[in-house]
C-alpha cells in the first residue's frame, strides 16, 4: 500500500521529537523510531487497528503516550496525525486528504 502523511503529521513528529530531546537527551532518536515501528505494525496489517472517531483508525505508540491517525483508503495509507494521547483528541478531524 501506498503511505500518504499529513503535512500537519509530519510536524507533529517532528515537533514532539525535538520535545522530548529538550527533556533527556537521546529520546530525539527514540520517538521516531518507536514511530517508525508503529508505522510497520499498521503496514503489516492496516485494518487489524481500531476504528476510530468517523471511520479512522489509531495505533498507540508502544514507548511514548502517542498514536498514529490514519484512514484507509484503497490502496492508500493516509496518515492523519501523530497524536499526543493526553490532549485534545480530536483536533485533527478537520484535516483535508494530502495528495
Amino acid at each position: 500500500m501506498r503511505l500518504v502523511s499529513h503535512p500537519e503529521a509530519e510536524q507533529e513528529l517532528e515537533a514532539a521529537a525535538v520535545w522530548y530531546e529538550e527533556r533527556q537527551p537521546g529520546l530525539d532518536d527514540d520517538f521516531p523510531e518507536e514511530f517508525e515501528r508503529t508505522l510497520r505494525r499498521i503496514e503489516a496489517e492496516p485494518e487489524r487497528w481500531r476504528l476510530f472517531h468517523g471511520g479512522n483508525r489509531k495505533l498507540n505508540f508502544r514507548r511514548f503516550p502517542y498514536a498514529i491517525v490514519y484512514s484507509l483508503e484503497a490502496d492508500t495509507i493516509r496518515v492523519k496525525a501523530v497524536m499526543h494521547l493526553h490532549r485534545r483528541p480530536f483536533y485533527w478531524s478537520h484535516r483535508r486528504p494530502s495528495p
